[in-house]
C-alpha cells in the first residue's frame, strides 16, 4: 500500500473537484492505494496561517508520510521539494477525485521525474 494525496478545492467525497493550483491548495484527499483499491479516504487541511510553523504544501504532505501525489500541474519549487522527499508525482489529473482515480487506474497520468518534465 502507498499513501497518495490529491489537491482538491474542498472536501466533497469522490465528487471533490481537483485544485488546479497545487501550491495554493489548502485541502487534500489522502488515501491508501493498493493494486487499484482505495482505502482509508480522508481529507486534510493545510492552513497557510498556521502558527508557529507554516509549511508549504510539499513539506506538509511529506510530513504526512505521503508517498505519491496526483495533480494537474505543480510548479518547479514545490515539485523539487516533493521529488527531493522521494515522493512520486503524476501529472495530467483533471476533474473530480473520482475522475482522477479512474484516470490513474487506467494509466492515463504521467509520472514526472524532473521539474522540466512538468512542462512537457
Amino acid at each position: 500500500m502507498v499513501k497518495v494525496a490529491i489537491p482538491v478545492e474542498s472536501a466533497n467525497g469522490m465528487l471533490s473537484e481537483l485544485s488546479d493550483h497545487f501550491g495554493m491548495a489548502e485541502d487534500f484527499a489522502v488515501f491508501e492505494y493498493d493494486h487499484g483499491e482505495v482505502g482509508d479516504l480522508r481529507f486534510i487541511h493545510n492552513d497557510p496561517d498556521r502558527k508557529p510553523e507554516p509549511k508549504t504544501n510539499a513539506q506538509f504532505l511529506a510530513d504526512e508520510d505521503v508517498k505519491m501525489v496526483l495533480a494537474g500541474f505543480i510548479g518547479p519549487h514545490m515539485l523539487t521539494v516533493l521529488l527531493g522527499e522521494g515522493i512520486r508525482v503524476y501529472k495530467g489529473a483533471v476533474g473530480t477525485l473520482e475522475d482522477v482515480l479512474e484516470d490513474f487506474k487506467a494509466d492515463m497520468l504521467t509520472e514526472v521525474h524532473t521539474p522540466g518534465e512538468m512542462l512537457d
